[in-house]
């Protein structure tokens, strides 16, 4: 996931800031002391000035145009912060910084977010994927009756791997609601409440309360209906609800100029959560199963619930983004206006760089339906170690090479001056799924192999590798399209082009995956016809392997796409365009200060009054004074702290 590669563009952004910066000259008139400061791109408009990336500590603030500060207009603040020879006083001590979008909304930041409010997004994120994976890796042995022979759902493996792939494809489509909804009517926050209120807590309640004979759902067989309706509509529309604005919401708490270089690294964090929860998911969830099914499945409602009363308590700590209309229109000037007459990236740009790793996932959806349909005829490792437990190596190869990758082979591409394009890492992961399914094809060989020569099965462990290997290819390919979906997408439509990248990921790959399976379910059938092969016997007469000859052709097929001049050029174009927009955006200007131009210009402001502040700002001298060859800023301060300019 973007493990690697989140890492690997924040290591290119510090290359990049070690580049020869411009100088600005900051002089402090009372102590006739200068002082020279750096500061990276992109400019403030108003003053010429390039703007640092990675504000987080006090003393950074003292060279920032006051434009981007919480300042109070009244010298009695709650808190302040020395600059140079004068006190700026802070509305907010937790949210110095302030950002001012094109629509003039008012927004303050954190220093450190991570520390402020986004550990609390990344807890719910953490027990969100918790209770996904749990559930999502355990749902076939559940759904065949491997927990429990005398009180299951009663399906064939094909049947279960068919009710769980349209359940992911559901999951991973509704993330196209929950955009619309982030963007353009009930912003991140009440989208995320609503997701996990309405639907997911509720979805995870009855599939736990299915495990055993209650009043509700029936004492005398399984619902399977009550079942359906939580395991189709409400666990799938709950998760693919808050999962496109998750991310989101926390990239959003950093100030989107002045902390830009530090949301590669939110990344790099938001995905090793993801990989954490998921580690733990399949560990805890399968193995408890064993015991009991009813107290596993009630492990996940009951962390869920935790991590919203947590979320709730956080609320007044999160920067939470004004939806304005409609995503697709509600831009109240041409986008090119916006960004000073860049051509910006459009939706439709990122959507079609998003599609082009739909054939890797659909191998790599293949993890929960048929890797577990071949992992059944193993034998357990340890005696307790069963299929369901072998995604977590997934989970583990994304940690271990995501690291691998960031610390040794990215700074190794930098030293040498190479950079990896988009295509070529698209490539590169739908090549470490093709091994993946190689292995497969040879596990298959292998348990044919062993059936015929003595009746016995192979070790489950056998099938590390394509887990190993599946992980691997999630560093170049997922993690480099949440990055392209997030970045190169127009600032109103973030969301709406995150769930789009998920739809990539999870709904497009499922629904193929859907039609590939009743294409070729006779291949998932004994002799007899039925297509429970569950049991070593039953399996030896089927041709799963057929399948995964299909699969290998479908993910070569990615391989060759991406691997096209014409593709990669185009990927490149595509984002130095939104670099390139993303430079020249320029922050609005506050309403209040319009305002008072406006009056200066239109002279509603009386001379006296203009003298009166002449007069002040003569006598009570200046902290730092920025100047360029068009323009000045300076913060006024007075010798008496008691005092103070305002306009």
């Amino acid at each position: 996931m973007v493990i690697g590669d989140g890492a690997a563009a924040a290591a290119a952004a510090a290359a990049v800031d070690r580049r020869p910066l411009r100088t600005t000259t900051i002089r402090y008139e009372r102590q006739h002391v200068h002082h020279s400061i750096m500061m990276p791109s992109p400019k403030d408009e108003c003053n010429d000035i390039e703007l640092p990336g990675h504000v987080q500590t006090w003393a950074q603030l003292q060279h920032l145009p006051i434009d981007y500060l919480n300042l109070v207009d009244h010298p009695h603040a709650h808190a302040h912060a020395h600059s140079g020879s004068g006190i700026h006083h802070y509305r907010d001590h937790h949210r110095p910084l302030v950002h001012v979008d094109a629509h003039g909304n008012y927004y303050t930041h954190a220093l450190d977010p991570l520390k402020y409010s986004v550990f609390v997004i990344l807890i719910l994120e953490l027990l969100e994927r918790f209770s996904f994976y749990g559930l999502y890796m355990s749902q076939t042995n559940y759904l065949t009756g491997s927990y429990n022979e005398n009180w299951n759902a009663n399906m064939s493996s094909m049947e279960a791997a068919s009710i769980i792939s349209l359940s992911t494809a559901v999951a991973y489509t509704v993330p196209f609601v929950g955009g619309m909804l982030a963007d353009s009517y009930l912003g991140d926050y009440k989208t995320i409440l609503l997701g996990v209120c309405c639907f997911y807590l509720p979805g995870l309640f009855v599939i736990a309360s299915s495990t055993f004979p209650n009043a509700w759902l029936g004492t005398s067989s399984f619902n399977v209906t009550a079942y359906k309706i939580a395991l189709l509509f409400l666990w799938p529309v709950g998760t693919g609800t808050i999962k496109a604005v998750v991310n989101v919401f926390g990239a959003r708490q950093y100030h989107p100029i002045l902390q830009r270089s530090l949301v590669e690294s939110y990344y790099v964090q938001f995905y090793m959560v993801i990989n954490v929860g998921a580690v733990a998911g399949c560990v805890v969830i399968p193995v408890a199963a064993r015991s009991s099914i009813t107290m596993a499945y009630s492990i996940p409602f009951v962390l869920l619930l935790a991590a919203l009363l947590v979320f709730v308590a956080g609320s007044k700590r999160y920067v939470d983004v004004i939806p304005l209309g409609r995503s697709s229109s509600r831009s109240r000037r041409p986008q090119q206006l916006q960004n000073h007459g860049v051509d910006q990236p459009t939706f439709a740009d990122v959507a079609k760089i998003c599609a082009l790793i739909i054939p890797f996932n659909i191998v790599y959806g293949q993890c929960p339906t048929t890797f577990m349909v071949q992992g059944a005829v193993m034998e357990p490792f340890l005696g307790f170690i069963e299929a369901p437990s072998m995604d977590i190596l997934d989970s583990v190869s994304v940690l271990v090479c995501g690291y691998f990758v960031s610390s040794y082979f990215y700074p190794l591409l930098a030293r040498n001056n190479i950079k990896m394009g988009t295509g070529y890492k698209f490539a590169l992961g739908s090549a470490f799924g093709a091994c993946a399914i190689l292995w497969s094809l040879l596990l298959e060989s292998m348990i044919h192999n062993e059936y015929a020569r003595s009746g016995g099965r192979i070790n489950v462990v056998w099938q590390a590798p394509s887990y190993i290997l599946i992980g691997a290819g999630e560093i170049f390919s997922i993690s480099t399209a949440y990055e392209v979906a997030f970045i190169a997408s127009p600032p109103n439509q973030k969301a709406f082009a995150c769930a789009f990248n998920l739809f990539c990921i999870g709904g497009m790959p499922n629904m193929v995956s859907l039609l590939l399976y009743r294409m070729c379910k006779h291949w998932f059938q004994n002799s007899s016809g039925s297509g429970n092969i569950g049991r070593i016997q039953d399996y030896s007469e089927s041709h799963v392997a057929n399948y995964f000859w299909v699969l290998l052709g479908i993910i070569l097929s990615g391989v060759v796409i991406n691997m096209l001049r014409p593709v990669r050029d185009w990927i490149t174009l595509v984002e130095k365009r939104a670099a390139n927009a993303s430079s020249n955006s320029a922050p609005a200007t506050p309403r209040f200060r319009n305002k008072i131009d406006a009056e200066e210009k239109n002279g509603e402001i009386h001379p006296l009054l203009k003298a009166q502040r002449h007069k002040r700002y003569l006598s009570e001298g200046l902290t730092a004074q920025i100047y360029r060859s068009n323009t000045m800023k300076a913060e006024f301060s007075s010798r008496n702290p008691s005092s103070k300019l305002s306009f």
